[in-house]
């Protein structure tokens, strides 16, 4: 593991920002962050998409032109028909363009084709990699509860199938996701009804236990 290149990357945002101050942080990441690769797009919640649509192409190309690849990422979770039809266009971007499968649902739309594995994919063993790469997998981020045991191991079948492996190294660890919008549910409000209340928290939404110590915090329908 020592002995290889290692590189730095911005994985997508989570949270619901105003789209000009997303599209500021990203031409900010452009111009001024020593990052090689950038994941861009909605990975918690398909009904944000749209709030971006506008920017998303300008925030990409500046990335690019910065000298960053720039990776599209697919939802966490997919259960509904709106959240199918984004997975289907974002797997649907034209080589050469790269797309971060996230579920499951983006894996059967990137089959045998060049892609790479988000960190909500549950790559546990060695199998498993192996079953990636034959599909197409080029590069695998680790699921944050993996040991650095398991990570030496899986760096090792990695690189004899000549996939890269990506661990996250800074910002809160995602938990878990659900078909809950707890966001929602904290205002009294459904997940069809939320009124986009998520982006009142900016940073997520922190949840205390009883003794009011932080300990968790929800970010729409994810745990953090």
């Amino acid at each position: 593991m020592g002995g290889t290149k290692t590189e730095l990357t911005l994985g997508p945002n989570l949270f619901n920002w105003a789209p000009e101050v997303w599209r500021d942080f990203y031409f900010r990441i452009a111009d001024e962050a020593p990052v090689e690769v950038v994941y861009l797009g909605e990975a918690i919640c398909s009904k944000r998409a749209p709030l971006f649509a506008d920017h998303y192409d300008a925030v990409a190309g500046r990335l690019r032109a910065a000298g960053k690849t720039v990776v599209h990422s697919t939802l966490g979770e997919t259960a509904l028909a709106i959240d199918r039809r984004l997975v289907s266009e974002v797997c649907g971007r034209p080589v050469p363009d790269l797309v971060e499968a996230n579920d499951g649902s983006a894996l059967y739309h990137l089959r045998g084709r060049e892609h790479w594995i988000g960190p909500l994919v549950n790559v546990y063993n060695e199998e498993t990699l192996r079953f990636l790469a034959g599909n197409g997998a080029r590069n695998i981020c680790l699921p944050v509860e993996l040991p650095f045991s398991s990570t030496e191991v899986l760096c090792a079948a990695a690189a004899a199938e000549n996939v890269a492996i990506e661990v996250q190294v800074f910002g809160r660890q995602s938990l878990a996701v659900s078909a809950r919008c707890y966001h929602a549910r904290a205002h009294g409000r459904t997940k069809d009804t939320c009124r986009f209340v998520c982006e009142n928290d900016p940073d997520g939404l922190v949840l205390s236990t009883v003794e009011g110590k932080p300990f968790l915090v929800a970010n729409g329908i994810q745990t953090l």
